[in-house]
């Protein structure tokens, strides 16, 4: 499997540069350069393409070509400025679930386990790559990545999200943070498309608690976000099938993502 030990280069999460090239992509032609697009963000070359290539691990863009994606052109006209709540709890899912992000995508899996964490003991979550990276990566990199993540979660965009808090050496998580009802079903959407593609039924214990599931990402526990779906069945959005062996959901095969945002946004 191949994988990016450094989702931004060791760069933090500085998301005022990650939204001037978000913005200055979609408000160009597809045909847009790099050197275009360093002059409208003053980002030299190196990190306009850098910061384009995580716009596309994440969904935002389309990888090698770098053109526009129908979710980016959503929240372009919605929210390009990612102020909405919702915004940000989507970014922090299409990171987190990203299994190609290797570094990002184990530490917000693991902290749904736990009540405390140290970067020490996150450190360790990493052991099996030392044969598998080079001595430098294994390192310093990982190490630098773990940093890049706290802090997106301490001190940038991500800390509005309230899913850290950080006191004398140690990160203690909060969990059942309020997630909107729609939003959830966004990540539900994502986490089928990827993890179970064609599907129409999914196990609710499987969005509660497997790897990259919106529970785990999110770290709501599972009577919260039972509670949850049943708001989205009340919506009539989804249906519930809890009788006999059954305990899952099910939804259409045309529900798109795009559609259950823009039902977001508008309120």
């Amino acid at each position: 499997m191949k994988y990016k030990i450094q989702a931004l280069n060791g760069f933090n999460m500085y998301f005022d540069q990650i939204i001037s090239v978000f913005r200055s992509r979609y408000e160009a032609e597809d045909n847009i350069n790099l050197d275009q697009l360093s002059v409208r963000t003053g980002l030299n070359r190196r990190k306009s393409r850098m910061l384009l290539n995580y716009l596309a691990d994440i969904g935002l863009s389309k990888k090698r070509t770098l053109k526009k994606t129908d979710l980016g052109i959503i929240l372009f006209k919605y929210d390009d400025y990612f102020q909405n709540e919702g915004t940000l709890w989507l970014l922090h899912y299409l990171q987190s679930s990203n299994e190609y992000l290797i570094i990002w995508n184990r530490v917000m899996n693991h902290l749904y386990d736990v009540y405390e964490v140290s970067k020490a003991e996150l450190l360790t979550l990493f052991e099996n790559l030392e044969d598998r990276v080079s001595e430098n990566t294994y390192k310093y990199h990982i190490g630098d990545e773990i940093r890049v993540i706290l802090d997106a979660y301490i001190n940038q965009k991500f800390s509005k999200l309230n899913l850290l808090e950080f006191n004398e050496d140690k990160y203690f998580i909060n969990r059942n943070s309020d997630v909107p009802e729609l939003i959830l079903l966004c990540s539900i959407i994502l986490y089928r498309n990827v993890f179970y593609p064609g599907a129409t039924s999914l196990g609710i214990k499987d969005l509660c608690n497997s790897n990259n599931s919106p529970g785990k990402i999110f770290i709501i526990d599972e009577h919260i976000l039972r509670r949850k779906l049943e708001n989205l069945k009340n919506m009539e959005i989804i249906s519930i099938e809890s009788r006999g062996d059954l305990d899952q959901i099910r939804i259409s095969d045309d529900l798109k993502l795009e559609d259950v945002l823009e039902k977001y946004y508008r309120g």
